[in-house]
């Protein structure tokens, strides 16, 4: 089992296994477990993969770390984006037909030229 901790403070969210010294998922005023809160919460996931999707389906601000001390994903084994529900949004990048080659040698010649007054 995983646990994420959501910091709304920091905007910082941490992966962490549930045997990790820094997973101390404790309900407070601020900070629920498994319930979101002021101060962000506690959520425990069976992959590291799940609590990904839950950071980016409950659009949470800020970036997901994993803890250095535990390594979640020391032993991971990854998990297919169908099998998360996570679909993979088109850039355009991909429609792209045209490329345009730039003779870089040329142009830094020139450049170098018109910066020492040749």
């Amino acid at each position: 089992m995983y646990w994420l901790d959501v910091d709304k403070t920091t905007e910082t969210s941490t992966v962490h296994r549930d045997t990790c010294v820094h997973a101390v998922p404790d309900a407070s005023t601020h900070k629920g477990v498994n319930e979101m809160l002021g101060d962000g919460g506690w959520f425990s996931f069976d992959s590291v993969g799940e609590a990904m999707r839950f950071h980016k389906l409950s659009r949470l601000a800020g970036r997901v770390e994993m803890c250095g001390v535990c390594e979640p994903l020391g032993d991971h084994s990854p998990e297919p984006m169908a099998k998360l529900g996570v679909r993979s949004i088109k850039t355009g990048c991909d429609h792209a037909t045209t490329l345009t080659v730039t003779d870089t040698k040329t142009r830094w010649r020139s450049l170098t030229e018109k910066l020492s007054g040749k």
